[in-house]
């Protein structure tokens, strides 16, 4: 027993089934009758090939020049922003690229001269053998903090202006 669902698919595949048959009859009819064309058909069709290749090249002469136009155009208003934003037109700005790269390069160079004079030349046997004082710490103790009075000690605090109230009050004890 079929269930509803299993017809429909049934019926479906037999509507491709039809189309499918139907395309491939359309497609010997088509192939026959173009076997059975005159020569004043062919001819016809020859013509239309031709013409179509003719019209193929002048739509690409044209497509490039509409491209190279365009090219062009969004440069140069490219190169107008540039100028307008820098105050140089494209040529300055690549002299002063080059420039820069130039004077990159000798900042390089000039580092790796300092290096190389910096670098300390190995001891001799007497600076060896003498003793080293010891270095001083580079971070400083902190200083001691002061003792906290109790809190029954404490004065109350003047009123103070506005522009200082919004100052922390150290002299308060938590």
């Amino acid at each position: 027993m079929s269930t509803p669902i299993e017809k429909l698919i049934t019926n479906d595949e037999a509507l491709a089934r039809k189309i499918w048959l139907a395309g491939l009859g359309a497609y010997a009819k088509g192939s026959r009758e173009l076997g059975q064309l005159s020569d004043r058909s062919r001819s016809w069709l020859t013509d239309l090939v031709e013409q179509g290749r003719a019209m193929e090249t002048d739509t690409k002469t044209r497509w490039k020049d509409a491209s190279s136009q365009t090219t062009q155009a969004v440069n140069d208003k490219m190169n107008e922003q540039m100028q307008r934003f820098t105050g140089m037109d494209p040529r300055q700005l690549d002299d002063l690229d080059a420039k820069l790269e130039k004077l990159a390069a000798m900042v390089d160079k000039l580092a790796e001269m300092k290096v190389a004079e910096a670098k300390p030349a190995a001891p001799t046997k007497a600076a060896a053998a003498r003793p080293r004082k010891a270095a001083k710490p580079a971070v400083k103790p902190e200083p001691k903090a002061a003792p906290v009075k109790p809190a029954a000690a404490v004065k109350p605090a003047a009123v103070k202006p506005k522009a200082m109230a919004a100052k922390p009050d150290d002299t308060k004890v938590s």
